[in-house]
């Protein structure tokens, strides 16, 4: 059933659960929204209007130190260089460390291994099981090393993939707006894959421009001040999630295409809402006026809209007349996921969880995670008492400043003439005074310096600006301030320095990559599940490689590096040999240069290029030796492989002489003609058959 088929009673029901869930998650967030305000206050140098209002009373200047934002633009600019230097800097797509052989390779194997035994026996010499069970555990080696080749390949092809998705999606916008909101607020959001129709231009027969219209899998940062959990919730999954959306006319016109929604629906909203419509939760106004938008009603034209993720039972839907969602019939008696859209009365759109683990598209992170708490910590709440402490002493200051600045007089105004000024003072002033009539001698007018206390002050500033080093992990030789005391006035101390204080930050990313790998692996099962290429598809997992993976490359760069250096010599070289010269060049070029191939050929290549050389090395090896048999020149001796070992010898290793012997022609060439057999079987596999 569809939603536009659906009872009145029911969607009505429905809107009004939604409804009720919204208005409890609302007032459970009222404290946390204090703080969301008071964190983006905090960084862009704001007061709250009650400290505005003491301030003014008390005579000082609204002056507010920007150490919060100074600490966080540190910190955005920390973590962006740790994860935004590559698409895929955050993250790294792995294979599982023991592929499966497929049984028609195990198979194939022992089948190889018996047509062998046959031909021994048929040649009357003597079968050794032993030799068979070896022959048959070299072969399924050598299976599965191509099938971890082809493992590895499938897991390149998919990182690629994943990496152009990402691409179109606009996940560098994202994570940038997320990098943000995380150095800002107790919590930053992350959801994708979010499905969207996007129109795109590419280029036809003559470079002309053709538009066209596709599904991308876009990534969007959702604003702390948008997401409600319900009361209660410590992580993303629990209980119900419901997100606030601001929606454009025309984006609202555009959900008629989407499944589960309801046209009808979305055309009454739109008549009934023509000059926008505001929810006007509390908190708005002032975020509003932060974020300097124009809050005239109407001005703008959006709707407002609520998307609830959350858990509803057979029974209860069933109470609602809903008898099916997406040709899904309901149980009563099961528990259902649903994901469903309501602007003021009207539910437009009702969908199950796409997620094959009923997991909603949302990725939370916190600067400062709080066990058992789904708000965390952010950095404006961990030094909003040095924050404090900063204004207070730049106020007091500037204050003093001002009363220190000139002298201040002590007039007796009953011996002036009646009308005389005493607010005004200049150089050769005359002052006309009556005489003092207690006989005391007193002047009428007294003048006195107040004291500078400015030392002071700035001391009191200036160690709780160091503080704020301690207690937000951000200190101020990371963004390249001179005042640096000890060990950081030289380059070993620095660097020492910047180690230590990497360690607090590395925490702080460790958090952001849970968020960001939790997407990847989202859009990883979305491309398995609905992508038809299955040349990318495997049995992959997705690692966290942000804080980690930066100092883990430039130390392992660094490492192989040195490891180079020291195997050029010749013994090394030989044991090491070319292919496994080649794969260190292609490991360490790798963070060099983009395109590796153009520097060294690929591996399967190159072992293709070795093997043929050695296969001719043998060749002339035995014509060599069949001529010095003859009276000829003596044979040569064994040519070296790839490891420093001689070429594969006749039965495995038989000997004549003390001497490895090589294989005949036509012992090679069931040798090749076997490895043709499991190469095609591979082969097959490869490519999906």
């Amino acid at each position: 059933m569809e939603l536009k088929d659906m009872p009145d009673l029911a969607v009505t029901s429905l809107a009004g659960h939604i409804e009720k869930c919204f208005s409890e998650a609302v007032q459970a967030k009222q404290d946390v929204t204090e703080r969301l305000l008071a964190c983006e206050r905090q960084r862009r140098g704001e007061y709250s209007p009650r400290m505005k209002a003491e301030i003014a009373q008390a005579g000082m200047q609204e002056i507010f130190m920007m150490v919060t934002d100074i600490k966080c633009r540190a910190a955005d600019s920390w973590i962006k260089d740790v994860m935004m230097n590559h698409d895929n800097s955050t993250w790294a797509l792995t294979t599982t460390q023991e592929p499966t052989l497929p049984p028609e390779v195990t198979a194939e194997a022992a089948e190889v291994v018996m047509q062998e035994a046959v031909a021994v026996a048929a040649a009357g010499m003597p079968v050794d099981p032993e030799a068979m069970e070896l022959r048959q555990a070299e072969i399924l080696e050598e299976a599965e090393k191509r099938v971890k080749e082809m493992a590895d390949q499938r897991c390149r092809k998919m990182e690629n993939r994943i990496v152009d998705k990402l691409q179109e999606g606009g996940w560098r916008n994202a994570l940038a707006e997320l990098v943000y909101d995380f150095t800002t607020f107790p919590a930053a959001f992350l959801k994708g894959p979010v499905l969207r129709k996007k129109k795109v231009m590419k280029w036809g027969a003559a470079f002309t421009p053709e538009i066209a219209e596709g599904i991308v899998l876009n990534v969007d940062r959702v604003s702390p001040y948008d997401i409600f959990p319900s009361p209660g919730a410590v992580d993303i999954q629990d209980g119900y999630l419901i997100q606030r959306h601001r929606l454009g006319r025309k984006a609202l016109r555009q959900m008629k295409d989407l499944k589960g929604a309801d046209p009808e629906a979305i055309s009454r909203v739109l008549n009934t809402y023509k000059t926008g419509y505001r929810l006007n939760i509390n908190g708005d106004s002032e975020r509003e006026d932060l974020a300097q938008r124009n809050r005239t009603f109407g001005a703008d034209g959006l709707i407002e809209a609520l998307e609830y993720w959350g858990p509803s039972s057979g029974q209860m839907l069933k109470e609602w007349g809903i008898v099916s969602i997406d040709g899904t019939k309901i149980d009563p008696d099961d528990e259902y996921q649903i994901n469903a859209w309501k602007i003021g009365g009207e539910v437009i759109r009702v969908v199950l969880n796409p997620d094959p683990l009923d997991r909603r598209p949302y990725s939370k992170a916190s600067f400062e995670e709080i066990p058992g708490q789904f708000w965390g910590l952010s950095l404006p709440e961990m030094m909003a008492d040095v924050q404090t402490i900063c204004n207070a002493s730049a106020r007091s200051l500037v204050y003093n400043m001002a009363m220190a600045a000139g002298p201040q007089a002590e007039i007796s105004v009953d011996r002036l003439p009646p009308g005389a000024p005493i607010t005004k003072f200049f150089p050769g002033k005359i002052w006309q005074t009556t005489t003092d009539r207690t006989g005391g001698g007193q002047p009428a007018v007294r003048f006195f310096q107040p004291s500078m206390n400015a030392e002071s002050l700035l001391n009191i500033y200036n160690h709780f600006n160091r503080v704020a080093d301690e207690v937000t992990g951000v200190p101020n030789y990371v963004y390249g301030s001179t005042n640096v005391a000890g060990a950081g006035r030289t380059a070993s101390g620095l660097s020492m320095l910047m180690e230590n204080a990497a360690k607090g930050i590395k925490h702080a990313i460790m958090n952001l990559d849970k968020a960001t790998s939790n997407v990847i692996e989202r859009i990883y099962n979305h491309l398995m599940i609905h992508d038809p290429d299955t040349a990318i598809k495997g049995d992959m997992q997705i690692v966290a490689a942000g804080a980690i993976g930066a100092m883990v490359r430039e130390q392992q760069l660094q490492a192989r590096k040195e490891f180079m250096a020291q195997v050029l010599n010749p013994v090394d070289a030989q044991l090491i040999g070319p292919l496994g010269r080649a794969y260190m060049i292609r490991e360490t070029a790798k963070e060099l240069w983009p395109d590796i191939n153009k520097i060294i050929p690929d591996p399967e290549k190159l072992a293709k290029q070795m093997q043929a050389m050695q296969m001719a090395q043998a060749q002339q090896a035995q014509a060599q030796q069949a001529q010095g048999g003859e009276g000829g020149p003596p044979a040569a001796p064994p040519v070296q492989g790839v490891a420093g070992q001689p070429p594969q010898a006749m039965a495995d290793g038989g000997t004549v002489g003390g001497n490895q012997q090589f294989m005949d022609d036509n012992q090679l060439k069931s040798l090749q003609s076997q490895l043709d057999s499991v190469n095609s079987q591979i082969a097959q596999l490869e490519r999906g058959q």
